[in-house]
């Protein structure tokens, strides 16, 4: 097996025996890929406590020729997004960011934009859950993965304007819009609409941020 290593995002783990874990992460070289760590659950495994939701790792593979499932040989943490954690808004908000990841990206196609992105918002909201960033970003994602919406500043509703001139700033200016609690559920419409239609699949989590 030949060896790989990445700058790795969990976006999701799973047990599948009592001492192993699957992972799928997205990764700045490889795109999204999924690994298995053998024994990472047991009590004395280097590999504890480096794996879970949000972490951002440095790991070490062995890539599989036979299948898209591949061994995962070491992992390196480098911040595990505590903050994440200390509330059900950000965990919400972090959980929905991953899944769109998860569910726009192909297997092993590299977007080292989309990596950028993921990591860029995840830091963003360990400070604060703000909707216009979870609404930047998702229109980001859109836009890297070539479905970028037809809006503009200067056509369309006031949420298709609000949009179009969102999509087109950086997140620290998408920081400093501020939105009416009505801005923000009008303008989530409109993107999911949109969403829904090209990419066909609604992230589970998208059920989750209304409440």
């Amino acid at each position: 097996m030949e060896t790989e290593r990445a700058d790795a995002i969990v976006l999701r783990s799973q047990p599948v025996t009592e001492s192993s874990l699957l992972v799928t992460w997205f990764t700045r070289e490889f795109g999204k890929l999924k690994t298995l760590a053998k024994g990472a659950r047991r009590p004395k495994s280097p590999m504890r406590g480096k794996i879970d939701l949000f972490y951002r790792d440095e790991i070490v593979f062995l890539c599989s020729r036979r299948s898209n499932l591949h061994l995962l040989h070491e992992c390196f943490l480098e911040n595990p997004h505590a903050r994440l954690r200390v509330s059900v808004p950000l965990l919400t908000a972090a959980s929905y960011v991953c899944e769109l990841v998860e569910v726009a990206t192909g297997w092993e196609d590299p977007q080292p934009t989309v990596f950028d992105t993921l990591a860029e918002t995840l830091d963003a909201l360990e400070a604060e859950a703000q909707p216009v960033v979870l609404l930047w970003f998702e229109l980001r994602l859109l836009r890297m993965i070539g479905w970028s919406p037809p809006w503009r500043k200067a056509a369309g509703t006031a949420s298709e304007k609000m949009l179009g001139s969102l999509s087109d700033t950086s997140l620290p200016g998408a920081r400093r819009v501020q939105l009416s609690q009505t801005q923000s559920a009008e303008a989530r419409r409109v993107l999911w609409q949109f969403w829904d239609e090209q990419i066909g699949k609604a992230p589970r989590s998208r059920a989750l941020l209304g409440r």
